[in-house]
């Protein structure tokens, strides 16, 4: 297995685990698939200018990754969130792109604590 540079608050996730027990994966699924879903919406209203709907997707899938230690999506939704508020769209697609890449990384650490 190769080392992902993610970051992702371990010992949160173990407390976690240790509280929910054998719920511990459907938290893992649910977050993964509410996420996948979330970004998706996000690259389609950043296609369409809808930044509104840029700012409700990038703000939802924030607050899950704090809540899940994932603090470098959390991070990259958070810049995504306030460009959205400002609607400035320059850097937008960039962030977009490293949000997709930091969201596949932490879903395949994720999975591998199951």
């Amino acid at each position: 297995m190769s080392e992902l540079n993610v970051d992702i608050d371990l010992p949160m996730l173990e407390s976690l685990r240790d509280l929910l027990g054998e719920k511990f994966p459907e938290l893992i699924r649910t977050y993964n698939e509410d996420c996948a879903a979330r970004i998706s919406r996000m690259g389609i209203a950043l296609e369409n200018h809808d930044f509104v709907q840029i700012n409700h997707e990038a703000h939802g899938v924030k607050g899950s990754s704090r809540n899940m230690g994932a603090n470098s999506l959390a991070l990259l939704c958070d810049q995504m969130e306030t460009k959205a508020k400002v609607e400035d769209a320059v850097a937008m697609p960039q962030i977009f792109s490293a949000i997709e890449q930091e969201f596949a990384a932490t879903a395949q650490q994720l999975n591998n604590l199951l």
